[in-house]
């Protein structure tokens, strides 16, 4: 019998790295904010109220989606600030280590 083979452009979910699988909060968050914005416009469009007040509580809602999406992005943008920090001290104590440990290798 001959044997299946799997098309060359079909990858097994098995095959993805870590990386491809991380998400960082930012996306998360995004999700969350769009999510939350999609389903409070659609509740507003068919709750039984006069077109006025719907547009005034959209214009509303879209303000406080506003304020949120800026607090959301400073705080990720905080939480990258913090881990870029903590790797560039990570790398310093390696990379000092290292030199230490070539000095003594080489005897300098």
């Amino acid at each position: 019998m001959p044997e299946e083979t799997e098309a060359p452009d079909q990858r097994q979910d098995d095959d993805e790295s870590p990386q491809d699988q991380h998400w960082d909060a930012g996306t998360f968050l995004t999700g969350v904010l769009v999510g939350a914005a999609v389903g409070a416009g659609i509740a507003l469009l068919l709750a039984p109220r006069s077109g006025a007040r719907t547009r005034r509580l959209l214009r509303r809602r879209a303000r406080d989606l506003g304020h949120d999406a800026a607090a959301g992005l400073e705080s990720a943008r905080d939480q990258a600030r913090d881990a870029m920090r903590e790797k560039k001290e990570a790398l310093r104590e390696r990379l000092t280590k290292g030199l230490e440990r070539a000095k003594d290798e080489l005897g300098v």
